[in-house]
């Protein structure tokens, strides 16, 4: 269900911006030895990411290609160890908390994650560079996908004058509230 979802991001995101895709990359062969380096078991949501492409690197030429979601970034591959790192310096998790992977971040280091609890629940958090907060903001992978599909299909994100991905505030809050029932995070 997830390849599909992600299948589904891709076409819809590269409607709105051409080139998009491509800009992404294919995947890198390596991929599964650095997840391999973070976790040991890969979860089936970075199996469907990495195994079609590669990321987006922070130095991206083309910047109006830089956002997976506005201001947000899909951590290149050969850069997720090192992104994973800088997490790890400054977060602390309880115990509650058995994994946590980043794999959208923008440039002042604050992350979208995914993450499995100790009861193997998963879901998708954020974690802010000046907040040690793990905000919960879907559910599971799957939610997650679905609601950035559905900002896509409901005109949520849109292209600003200069071409760059943007979005309508008040929408995306009444989608991702209906979407994600609840989340604190829609619902605040």
């Amino acid at each position: 269900m997830e390849d599909n979802l992600f299948t589904e991001f891709i076409v819809l995101s590269s409607k709105l911006r051409k080139g998009y895709r491509e800009s992404l990359g294919k995947k890198d062969i390596h991929w599964e030895e650095v997840l391999k380096s973070i976790v040991t078991d890969i979860p089936d949501f970075f199996r469907n990411i990495y195994d079609n492409v590669s990321g987006t690197k922070r130095s991206i030429q083309e910047q109006e290609l830089f956002d997976f979601i506005p201001g947000y970034r899909l951590i290149h591959i050969l850069e997720l160890e090192s992104e994973n790192n800088v997490l790890k310096e400054r977060t602390k998790w309880d115990d509650q908390i058995q994994k946590v992977i980043p794999f959208l971040a923008n440039y002042s280091s604050d992350y979208i994650c995914y993450v499995k609890m100790a009861d193997g629940k998963e879901c998708v958090v954020s974690i802010m560079h000046d907040s040690p907060d793990v905000v919960v903001m879907h559910s599971n992978t799957a939610r997650f996908l679905e609601t950035i599909c559905a900002f896509y299909k409901d005109g949520v994100y849109y292209l600003d004058d200069d071409g760059y991905l943007d979005y309508d505030f008040d929408k995306q809050g009444k989608i991702g509230a209906k979407l994600n029932q609840n989340i604190d995070y829609w619902n605040e």
